[in-house]
């Protein structure tokens, strides 16, 4: 074999071994979302003419803190209670940078990403990048104990 055919065979082997390590360090390092067991077998999540739906109710709130819904919405809803104003807030808590769901941390007021480190502010503006919009609000109110998201 010439030692050209044989430098290239070499150079191809060695980047076909770099590709797995370099698309994997591209992975958000996040498993795909699984069914949400936090909503109540006895809401009716389906729709409203009004775009709104239940995802939760204020009992189920008060006892978890947050309610986490990936599959009765459209998009990934977080519902929690503002810490200053008491409001029921619900946003998009998947990370605007590579989609990784963000945590609540209640006790610093912020919302962190487990994978790059990003953190929102409550009112979802970014307080530390790599991330660089903010996380998106959904409309909310309320109607007896149930809490009605608009995430259209």
């Amino acid at each position: 074999m010439e030692r050209r055919y044989f430098i290239r065979w070499m150079t191809l082997s060695a980047l076909a071994s770099l590709l797995p390590p370099t698309l994997s360090a591209c992975d958000s390092g996040e498993t795909p979302p699984t069914p949400s067991s936090n909503n109540s077998p006895d809401i009716d999540t389906s729709m409203g003419e009004d775009g709104f739906q239940a995802l939760g109710t204020i009992p189920q709130l008060e006892a978890q803190g947050t309610i986490l819904d990936r599959r009765n919405a459209p998009k990934s809803v977080l519902i929690f209670r503002h810490p200053d104003t008491q409001a029921i807030v619900a946003l998009n808590p998947m990370c605007t940078h590579q989609g990784c769901t963000v945590e609540l941390s209640a006790d610093e007021n912020r919302f962190q990403c487990p994978c790059h480190g990003s953190q929102f502010g409550l009112d979802g503006a970014v307080l530390s990048p790599p991330a660089e919009k903010p996380l998106p609000y959904f409309e909310v109110k309320q109607e007896g104990d149930l809490i009605l998201v608009k995430a259209q």
